[in-house]
């Protein structure tokens, strides 16, 4: 049977790594019978390799005005693409991360909407999942936006993100996870555990590829390994502070602060080893969802009395924002913005030299061609 393999997230589980490995080896994919379509809908902030980001992609239009109509006619372009490949080929995936939580806030009937059309042309549809402990999953989403160069920049601490996010949208996994069921059926759902003690072969890729019923052999290309490098600790903060500053809604300037910053979280890191809560904290913010996450482990992986979630909860301090540490770092980071400057100040320069140099030539080319000639006879 025909399948619609909808790769959905959750997001920071290695959606981008799995995206620019499906885009890098498509032709290799084609060779089996699988397509990783490539579409021709641009949305700002939203790499290309998310092909599957027409299904419920927010359009805005002049004024900053979203183009709901526009969203409508992208979908249906988008699923008559999607009938043509389905003559050519048994399996199509599509993939974005952005269908986790906004099939619970910007289009709620996504799902429904989705088996219809599939449905129609004897499609079946199979969603793919990965699942990342929820602690670590909500404080890389924080450190995501806060790290941010462009979109959506974040300049509100852990606890003010806690209190004014959804967190059942992102974080009560069994929920969402029974509600997609309801829909296309618990047998078309693959749940995965985004740890790489449990990937096929310890690769991402290949335990991807199993899901869609493929192997990972020596012909794919692995070379666009993508890796999100977060801040750490004082680096983050110094960032959220910065976030504040209007001057931060412009690319380059936003760009600067994070490569300024990137270059001494290593550092940072490895002199105050921390957390953003607290051991007892974790352990509590856990408790919320153990239930639903050993359901997940019987109902989906058929582990029936295990834990979703193996990994220990580190036992370090809890960052504090008055850390003795902090002062080293925010040295550290003057120093690495200064060196910056300096060093494009005299790439500058030297373009100004040149430029200057050319400009004198064009002036004078006789007199540049005698001064190369007299240097060229040694007179």
């Amino acid at each position: 049977m025909k399948t619609l393999h909808v790769h959905i997230g959750t997001p920071k589980t290695g959606t981008t790594s799995i995206q620019n490995f499906c885009c890098e080896n498509q032709r290799l994919l084609e060779q089996r019978g699988y397509c990783y379509p490539m579409f021709p809908y641009a949305y700002k902030g939203i790499a290309k390799v998310r092909n599957g980001h027409f299904l419920l992609g927010r359009v805005v239009g002049a004024g900053g005005v979203r183009d709901e109509n526009r969203e409508r006619e992208i979908y249906r372009e988008g699923m008559a693409t999607l009938r043509k490949l389905f003559s050519t080929y048994d399996d199509i995936i599509l993939s974005d991360e952005g269908i986790w939580w906004r099939m619970d806030s910007i289009k709620k009937a996504f799902w429904t909407d989705l088996k219809q059309a599939a449905q129609q042309e004897g499609v079946r549809i199979h969603a793919i999942v990965y699942l990342r402990r929820q602690d670590k999953l909500y404080i890389s989403h924080w450190n995501q936006v806060v790290k941010a160069k462009s979109g959506v920049i974040a300049d509100y601490t852990l606890q003010e993100a806690l209190e004014k996010d959804n967190l059942k949208i992102w974080l009560e996994y069994y929920e969402k996870i029974e509600r997609i069921a309801g829909i296309i059926g618990k047998e078309n759902i693959t749940v995965r555990r985004f740890d790489k003690k449990h990937f096929v072969q310890g690769s991402l890729y290949a335990d991807f590829l199993e899901t869609v019923g493929l192997s990972l052999t020596e012909e794919y290309n692995i070379s666009q390994d993508v890796r999100n490098v977060g801040l750490y600790g004082n680096t983050h903060e110094i960032k959220r502070v910065l976030n504040s500053l209007p001057q931060m809604s412009e690319r380059a300037v936003n760009t600067f602060f994070v490569d300024s910053l990137w270059e001494i979280s290593g550092v940072s890191k490895q002199e105050y080893p921390s957390e953003m809560m607290s051991k007892e904290e974790t352990e509590a913010f856990l408790r919320t969802y153990q239930e639903g996450n050993r359901k997940i482990a019987e109902e989906y992986l058929g582990e029936p009395g295990a834990e979703l979630f193996d990994e220990p909860i580190l036992d370090l301090p809890k960052w504090q924002k008055d850390n003795p540490y902090m002062y080293d770092d925010l040295i550290r980071f003057a120093g690495v913005t200064t060196i910056r400057l300096r060093e494009e100040n005299r790439k500058l320069k030297k373009e100004v030299k040149d430029l200057s140099d050319f400009r004198n030539h064009l002036k004078h080319p006789f007199r540049t061609l005698f001064r190369r000639l007299k240097r060229w006879l040694g007179v």
